[in-house]
């Protein structure tokens, strides 16, 4: 769930909640009003008492207590409040929880199998139960537990595809049960939550410390519901619990309408992930587009650089062929000096004809504009 945090001193808060009823404050804050409550006694902050509000309409001077030091020597506070959820998001938030009814017999062929494969499990370092072979990933709880959490699930999945969702778990060894809601694939566990302590050394620990466990786990005896593969980002509620007043049987109706929730929020991550995916994909076909102009470019630019030097160097050699006729036409040579010097005439004339890419007009053209044909490796 992503959250906006805002950051205020004690002194603050304490003028904001005597001037303004905790109530419309909280509403301002985006909390509960029991919840700004509760950051008031975490901070010891006093509140207005219960009729201030009243005694003050009507004319009654109410001390005012003043702003005690900081217990734990804080003098800034911060308030985190829930990200809104988007409009479709919010419209299946509220829509009513139904009163989901616990059956006696389990009956759904999903939960059995479950059971099957749990009774004879094994406990994990944390004393819950799983299978001897293979994963389990949709219930983890202790075997004091498992009835119960076999029931809770057995209503669930019978709700879910009373109202037209699915539920799937293949036969393969490996396979995870899958929630189908709303057409999207939702994962999740019914599990017993569990608390963290440091291990403390046995004696016979104490002699090889780094062989002992860092933790040890006991079992809370709670519930929770827990959707897996909500996005991280996804900003809405993805798990339910037993608590002080409310027991995880009476929150299959509201998990049902989370699933939904989830679902959406899954769909949504699922499109924009796609979307720039798609968008990443068009960026990197339109770099891709940019180098291949930018080498074509450079190929063409280098194949007329080199066309030109050619072209220059092939006059050059002309010249130098005309030069040499002339200043042979001047000399008195025999006849075999002359034979020798046009040996180079016509080797060197032939050579101007083999640099000069007018010769061959059309190849030079033809290897400008269809590299591929000459060079098979660029098609």
């Amino acid at each position: 769930m992503t959250q906006t945090r805002i950051r205020l001193t004690r002194a603050e808060l304490y003028e904001k909640a005597w001037a303004t009823p905790v109530r419309t404050l909280a509403k301002e804050f985006g909390v509960s009003d029991v919840g700004l409550a509760k950051i008031c006694r975490k901070h010891d902050i006093p509140v207005p008492p219960l009729g201030y509000w009243r005694k003050t309409e009507t004319g009654h001077n109410v001390v005012r207590p003043a702003l005690p030091p900081a217990k734990n020597g804080l003098e800034t506070l911060d308030i985190y409040v829930r990200d809104r959820l988007p409009p479709e998001l919010a419209a299946l938030a509220a829509e009513p929880a139904a009163e989901i009814a616990i059956p006696a017999e389990l009956s759904h062929q999903f939960v059995t199998r479950t059971e099957k494969l749990l009774t004879s499990g094994k406990e994990n370092e944390k004393k819950l139960i799983v299978p001897k072979d293979g994963t389990l990933s949709h219930l983890l709880v202790s075997r004091e537990q498992m009835s119960r959490a076999l029931r809770i699930m057995n209503a669930l999945f019978l709700a879910l595809e009373e109202r037209g969702q699915s539920v799937s778990w293949p036969k393969e060894e490996q396979a995870t049960l899958t929630l189908g809601v709303d057409g999207e694939t939702v994962r999740f566990c019914v599990l017993e939550t569990t608390e963290s302590l440091h291990h403390v050394l046995t004696p016979a620990e104490q002699k090889h410390p780094w062989m002992a466990p860092k933790w040890d786990y006991r079992l809370t005896g709670k519930l929770q519901f827990r959707v897996d593969n909500l996005p991280y980002s996804a900003g809405v509620r993805g798990t339910w619990s037993d608590g002080k007043c409310q027991r995880l049987e009476k929150c299959i109706g509201d998990f049902i309408v989370g699933l939904r929730v989830a679902s959406a929020a899954i769909r949504k991550n699922r499109q924009e992930t796609e979307e720039r995916e798609r968008r990443w994909e068009e960026e990197r076909k339109q770099q891709e587009e940019q180098r291949r102009k930018a080498a074509e470019h450079k190929r063409k630019a280098e194949f007329v650089t080199e066309l030109m030097r050619n072209w220059e160097e092939a006059q050059n050699v002309r010249a130098f062929v005309k030069a040499l006729a002339e200043c042979t036409g001047k000399l008195e040579l025999s006849e075999e000096e002359k034979r020798d010097i046009q040996q180079v005439v016509d080797w060197t004339t032939e050579y101007a004809e083999f640099l000069d890419p007018l010769s061959d007009l059309a190849d030079s053209i033809a290897e400008f504009v269809h590299p591929e044909r000459r060079y098979s490796w660029l098609n």
